[in-house]
């Protein structure tokens, strides 16, 4: 798959949004001229004719092949290009400083993309410059929007600004971390997808009502899988059933947890992070998974974060669009967040703007401006805009396994007091960060014996 094989047919999206909203109001109108039973009627077989189309659209993406772009692992890791596989014998040395990196990085970096996520690049400029924060940033945002709303079921949004935090606040893509975690704990590296999705239904909350559509704490291609199997549907059909995220970025947002887990061992996690993200992506969503998870384990036996790519790099198809972009990106000469933003939508123009790769080349080009200085890695990252907070995070993750937690400033860590706030079923309100680093130290003893 090449850039020149992608063509965007363009469809009106501001129409499409008007006509639902037209819905909306008949239906409210039909009820304020008393005739509600007969506007239901009309939803009811519009939702049936939008399900036909969903259904005849999932039949076009999963019938479509490509031998550059395989789903089966066996034929995946047969495309790829030579790499080391494996970086060290046993755990690398300064393991447990760097995962400590990595793990707050990680933290650090969901936490200020989160402020202002999917904002412009003006806007976020714009909000900086009109509350007289440096552009990029250089320490959490000092304002946010409605700070009062909440976020993540237990925060608000107040929460992720300076001077409000008590803890990391709460998010998707940390508690993502968590669930890889706890999936490993209990299964090993040997986990089925079946096994992964028991530890989703268990641990992560429904709505009021306890039901499958209640669903919360998750979004995109995972809250429709979640749904799908609590609705009784088995996988692999739960994962893919009218899900239009297939490559989007959410599975990579998943797979620092498995990078953490195998230091030095870029294929292992790799093959771990295949496993995870397949259950609900394909294609490219599941080679930046498997990059990202790669990209990370080799990051605690380098030391330079560019070195870390290259090497996840060789863990997937070397001719799938997802390893054509980021070669790319590795060619590209940026000086700052608005040249990189510039010139991957020059490039991927029509490309949704939560994909695997087009938030992935963020990462990479934030890494290739900031090196191995933390704040200016994850403040030009953020600033490129897109689905930021899954960008800082990744980008603080590498950054952090490479620099370990001495070298990541101050401010970014001495906020969050020790912990975490999270949201899963049976567990505490909050989590002490060293307890859940130490859990990946053992987790990573018990693979490195493998």
């Amino acid at each position: 798959m090449h850039i020149q094989d992608v063509h965007y047919t363009p469809i009106d999206e501001f129409e499409l949004v008007e006509r639902m909203q037209d819905v909306t109001r008949y239906q409210r109108l039909c009820s304020e001229y008393g005739v509600r039973g007969d506007g239901m009627e009309v939803f009811e077989a519009l939702k049936h004719d939008i399900g036909k189309a969903l259904d005849r659209y999932q039949a076009i993406v999963t019938s479509a092949v490509d031998p550059d772009e395989p789903d089966d692992l066996e034929s995946v890791l047969a495309l790829r290009p030579e790499g080391p596989r494996k970086l060290t014998d046993g755990v690398p040395a300064g393991y447990a400083e760097r995962l400590r990196g990595a793990f707050y990085g990680r933290m650090a970096g969901c936490t200020l993309g989160a402020a202002l996520e999917f904002e412009s690049v003006d806007a976020m400029k714009d909000w900086a410059e009109y509350f007289g924060d440096k552009y990029p940033l250089e320490d959490y945002w000092s304002r946010i929007k409605n700070p009062t709303d909440p976020h993540y079921i237990v925060g608000k949004k107040i929460d992720l600004t300076r001077g409000h935090m008590d803890a990391v606040p709460p998010d998707d893509d940390t508690i993502y971390t968590l669930l890889g975690l706890l999936t490993m704990e209990q299964y090993g590296p040997d986990f089925t997808q079946e096994d992964m999705a028991e530890i989703w239904k268990r641990y992560l909350p429904l709505g009021p009502a306890g039901g499958a559509h209640g669903l919360r704490g998750c979004w995109w291609g995972e809250r429709k899988m979640l749904t799908n199997l609590l609705d009784g549907m088995k996988l692999p059909e739960a994962g893919l059933y009218r899900n239009p995220n297939l490559q989007n970025i959410a599975a990579w947002t998943r797979a620092d947890s498995f990078g953490y887990a195998c230091p030095g061992n870029p294929e292992m996690a790799a093959k771990l992070a295949w496993k995870d993200a397949s259950a609900n992506h394909r294609r490219n969503g599941v080679y930046g998974s498997m990059f990202m998870a790669a990209t990370i384990a080799a990051a605690f036996a380098v030391d330079d974060p560019m070195e870390a790519v290259r090497i996840g790099l060789t863990e997937i198809p070397k001719d799938c669009l997802f390893a054509e972009g980021i070669r790319w990106a590795l060619e590209q000469k940026c000086a700052n967040y608005r040249e990189a933003s510039d010139a991957v939508w020059a490039r991927y123009a029509g490309m949704f703007n939560g994909s695997a790769l087009t938030n992935a080349l963020h990462v990479v080009m934030g890494l290739a401006i900031g090196g191995r200085d933390y704040t200016r890695v994850i403040g030009e990252t953020v600033a490129m805009s897109g689905d930021n907070d899954c960008t800082g995070a990744t980008a603080g993750s590498i950054c952090g396994a490479v620099i370990g937690l001495k070298a990541i400033p101050e401010q970014w860590v001495r906020p969050f007091n020790g912990r975490m706030h999270i949201y899963l079923n049976e567990h505490p309100e909050y989590l002490p960060l060293e307890d859940v680093c130490n859990r990946f130290e053992r987790l990573a003893e018990k693979f490195s014996g493998r």
